[in-house]
């Protein structure tokens, strides 16, 4: 059942059933509105909802493509919020939103271009997300001028950065070396995954802008051992940040079996507790949170700005402050006193 059907038993023009069924009818008369309304109902109408959108230039659609898995158990805990922020913002903005898990190319590999166009285009601007992404497409997307914005920062061949919402890594790392500069740490070993992610880059810079010795170390998973603990306390490292809980609890475990206690003996601080909390809570770690909900609604809201040109910039990092987390794993270095933020040797 279409408008024209509607217009015929109405005896009006389709272009006043359209104006009636949209609400923007004030100059019809009445009778005549409610003449259409009660035909649309007895013949059973329902507007197509793609339709109207179009006839507004837009889907009212966005894109959320994930180049990793955010749904398996493992990854839960860190992407859960930040598809949570997303989602709230698209529903208050009143936009649907597609989620872009099955493009991919081979293996876990995900890809904006399988089979060679942008799946993107089906909606009016998409959120990325995810460590792996291919580089290629990035530059794509802009030559394209297709409106996108990543979660974390990610830079073109030309050093510009992509449109993005980041956590405040460096800020929150500047931060945590004050706290670890006041209990009278000076020498610290950073732990990660991957020396090439920018964030790990603005994890580093915020630490070593407190004045403190920064030794980054990027072991594999569950590599930690105690000899890598004592190798540590040989080196006079006192403190580690970790970069997630996962590695803060192998430091943790190896440090007990050679009789190093946390943080007694080590200190040890995570950079990016997920906000979800169990993780953190369980451990009682200090360090900072990843305000992943708050850099989901702070992404759709850029997406939304661009697409609406209210953006000026082309590029650039929009960052969001990191929650400190007190803990209880931070501690004086064994047998050092503190007097203004300078350590002295009992």
């Amino acid at each position: 059942m279409s408008q024209v059907d509607i217009a015929r038993r109405a005896s009006v023009t389709q272009a006043a059933v359209s104006l009636i069924l949209r609400g923007k009818a004030a100059s019809i008369p009445k009778e005549t509105r409610q003449r259409v309304l009660d035909v649309a109902r007895e013949l059973g109408y329902r507007a197509d909802p793609l339709a109207r959108r179009l006839a507004k230039g837009r889907s009212q659609l966005l894109g959320v493509f994930t180049y990793e898995r955010v749904f398996s158990v493992a990854q839960r805990s860190f992407y859960h919020p930040f598809l949570l922020g997303i989602e709230e913002a698209a529903e208050e903005a009143g936009h649907d939103l597609l989620l872009f898990t099955s493009a991919a190319t081979s293996g876990p590999m995900r890809s904006i271009y399988a089979g060679g166009e942008n799946k993107l285009r089906l909606v009016d601007g998409a959120v990325l997300l995810g460590r792996d992404e291919i580089p290629a497409e990035l530059e794509h997307l802009v030559v394209e001028e297709y409106p996108f914005v990543f979660i974390g920062r990610r830079f073109l061949d030309d050093g510009r950065e992509v449109p993005n919402v980041s956590p405040d890594y460096a800020g929150a790392g500047r931060t945590l070396a004050g706290r670890l500069a006041a209990l009278g740490h000076r020498r610290i070993a950073y732990v990660g995954a991957n020396p090439d992610l920018p964030a790990t880059a603005d994890r580093l810079a915020g630490l070593r802008a407190g004045a403190l010795d920064v030794s980054p170390r990027f072991p594999a998973a569950g590599a930690i051992s105690p000899a890598f603990v004592r190798e540590l306390r040989r080196a006079g490292v006192t403190a580690v940040v970790a970069e997630s809980t996962g590695y803060a609890e192998e430091v943790r475990i190896a440090a007990e079996r050679c009789a190093t206690s946390v943080p007694g003996g080590l200190s040890v601080a995570v950079a990016g507790i997920p906000e979800d909390g169990e993780e953190g809570a369980r451990g009682g770690w200090s360090g900072y949170g990843v305000p992943g909900r708050l850099v989901g609604r702070r992404a759709l809201e850029r997406l939304l700005a661009r697409l609406d040109g209210d953006e000026g910039d082309e590029g650039g990092t929009v960052v969001v402050e990191c929650p400190a987390h007190e803990g209880g794993t931070l501690a004086a270095p064994e047998n050092t006193t503190v007097d203004e933020g300078t350590p002295h040797r009992e």
